[in-house]
């Protein structure tokens, strides 16, 4: 019954650890360094690049949810798994004890 316990305990704390959102660590603030040029460097039809991509915040929410979905699915087939292996030890331990019984003669 122990081993019971510690398999139901272990299952439902992957289940727990599978729904948890992911920790994102906080960027560094970017630090600008800026030089002073001349006035005649400067032509008049330049521009500034962009200063990085461009995320959009739909593409990222789209792969936010395929990835819980995907921890979802993961977690899914470990619990069907550990199932299976616990069903799997309880009928081998039940054989091992009629057979075991059966050679004492009972």
């Amino acid at each position: 019954m122990d081993k019971v316990r510690a398999a139901l305990a272990a299952l439902l704390l992957g289940v727990l650890l599978s729904f948890t959102a992911p920790v994102v660590a906080a960027a560094p603030a970017a630090v600008a360094v800026t030089t002073q040029a001349p006035a005649s460097a400067v032509l008049v039809g330049q521009q500034t690049p962009a200063p990085g991509p461009v995320i959009d915040p739909a593409d990222n929410e789209r792969a936010n949810q395929r990835k819980t979905k995907n921890k979802v699915v993961v977690g899914v087939i470990a619990a069907i798994l550990l199932v299976i292996v616990v069903w799997g030890r309880s009928i081998r331990r039940k054989r091992r004890k009629k057979s075991s019984d059966q050679a004492k003669g009972k």
